[in-house]
């Protein structure tokens, strides 16, 4: 199956009754008929819902679905297809399907395994595949008391990513772990060899861990397509970008990534603030309440929203404003913030950085909750 959607035929069988069906036989020669007994119904293998978000399949004739080893979950092409869909249950195992589903045994009840690595690997299911998407629907490495201050794995849980692409983990997303239900991970998958892999890896700190994530296959060419270097990928007039883990309550260390938004025609720039949540706190990255030339030496995001223009050639810049503390805004005084919206530059990247320190250093993400931000895009 190819994910850019190969035509699937499906001949119906069309009887023509009546006295003028009959009269056109006798007046006509066969040759000239204006019927045929047989019209073909032609739709793609794209993705479709088999009624429930956390549901999703491949819209496939009948034949083709049983033929992959699918499962019916719903209808689809107005009825002459069938929404196939794809699911590996258990411990490890390889994804030959767009829109499979990971589960872990007994789902959806939690398991309680501990002590092992559950590998999944992506196989190459077309030339044209690009990047590869996880949505984690719903996904719960471990209770929000057994992380130990936002570290993932050693006796907890972790969540890794990797392909073909490249050999050095820094070119991958972070590792990620605790409440993750909502949220997503991009990542590129290269061009040879497998697209890529999932490895879940279950401490050995005894507790429930529960995931159901659908793999999505990314065409080079899809307009759903992020720009390289983008984890999560945002296409809405409006939004709201939270950490990993926001809702699990703690700030996840060691990260170093981007939330991109697609810039939609007749938009130029963007602007974000912080949700309008009381519960939890939408801004504590920090534990100081810092202005930007001291940012950098603690947890932050980044915002472009200023430059600097080189006097020689007169070459422009683009600077992010870093956020770090509790508010995220605009600076009210030494050392101090108060919450407020905060616009990007016209015409540079969407994008929302994140650069987070480990949790054993001073000013790292030990007893911080992370960030819940709303964005909006401007006209031009």
């Amino acid at each position: 199956m190819k994910l850019n959607g190969p035509l699937t035929f499906v001949p119906i069988l069309l009887l023509v009754l009546g006295t003028s069906a009959l009269k056109l036989e006798e007046e006509e020669p066969r040759q000239k008929r204006l019927f045929s007994l047989f019209n073909v119904v032609r739709f793609r293998n794209e993705p479709c819902s088999g009624g429930r978000l956390d549901n999703i399949g491949t819209c496939m004739s009948s034949t083709e679905c049983v033929s992959a080893g699918g499962n019916t979950i719903g209808n689809c092409a107005a009825g002459f297809g069938i929404c196939c869909g794809f699911s590996i249950v258990g411990c490890g195992g390889t994804v030959t399907q767009n829109c499979t589903v990971i589960r872990n045994e007994g789902f959806p009840s939690p398991t309680t395994e501990t002590d092992k690595t559950c590998t999944y690997n992506f196989n190459r299911i077309d030339s044209n595949i690009c990047q590869m998407r996880l949505d984690f629907q719903p996904t719960t490495t471990l209770p929000l008391a057994t992380l130990p201050d936002g570290q993932c794995g050693d006796t907890g849980a972790e969540l890794r990513v990797g392909s073909g692409f490249s050999n050095n983990a820094a070119a991958f997303p972070p590792v990620i772990c605790g409440q993750l239900t909502g949220q997503h991970l991009y990542f590129e998958s290269g061009s040879t060899g497998n697209a890529g892999s999932l490895a879940i890896s279950l401490g050995t700190t005894p507790g429930p861990r529960q995931y159901n994530i659908k793999v999505s296959y990314i065409p080079c060419d899809s307009p759903l397509r992020p720009p390289s270097g983008c984890t999560q990928y945002f296409t809405g007039l409006t939004g709201t970008v939270t950490s990993y883990n926001f809702a699990g309550g703690q700030f996840l260390g060691g990260h170093n990534y981007n939330n991109c938004i697609r810039q939609l025609e007749g938009f130029c720039s963007f602007s974000v603030a912080e949700s309008a949540i009381v519960t939890p706190d939408p801004f504590d990255v920090s534990n100081a309440n810092m202005i930007q030339d001291n940012c950098m030496k603690l947890s932050h995001v980044l915002i472009p929203s200023s430059v600097m223009i080189h006097d020689n050639d007169r070459m422009v810049i683009v600077i992010p404003s870093m956020r770090c503390g509790q508010n995220f805004g605009s600076v009210s005084g030494p050392d101090q913030r108060v919450p407020s919206s905060l616009p990007s530059l016209p015409n540079v990247p969407f994008a929302i950085g994140v650069r987070t320190l480990p949790a054993m250093l001073v000013g790292g993400v030990t007893g911080l909750g992370g960030f819940s931000l709303d964005y909006t895009q401007v006209p031009c």
